[in-house]
């Protein structure tokens, strides 16, 4: 196994820019969700950051994958919580069931790489 570096903050920020990009399209598109600004802001301010910290972590291919599978539990756990808050909008077993999956692959991927990055 070669040695993987996995960092938490591209974890973390994905999720968010994943959470809030579904928030503001929600609150775009869906009329039984009130409107906020705070989506819009968490999204500038997080992408901001995430690219800031792209730049300065050069070559961190490993967390490549695992950003990319907490960019999309963002947005499926976002889906699942505004499915639960408004049953009318129909089912929300799909997106409850694609969150369970990712966060199963992401554990797994935490658990069994050589080295988890702080910094």
């Amino acid at each position: 196994m070669h040695n993987s570096h996995i960092s938490i903050k591209w974890l973390i920020y994905t999720f968010l820019i994943g959470l809030s990009a579904n928030a503001c399209f929600s609150i775009l598109t869906i009329s039984l969700v009130n409107f906020s600004p705070f989506p819009f802001f968490t999204l500038f301010f997080s992408i901001n950051h995430f690219y800031r910290l792209y730049i300065h972590e050069a070559n961190n291919e490993s967390s490549i994958r695992p950003a990319w599978v907490s960019f999309f539990i963002g947005i499926f756990s976002y889906s699942a919580f505004i499915g639960a808050m408004h049953p009318e909008l129909g089912s929300n077993f799909l997106s409850i069931t694609c969150t369970f999956i990712l966060v199963i692959w992401l554990i797994y991927k935490l658990m069994f790489s050589k080295t988890i990055e702080n910094k």
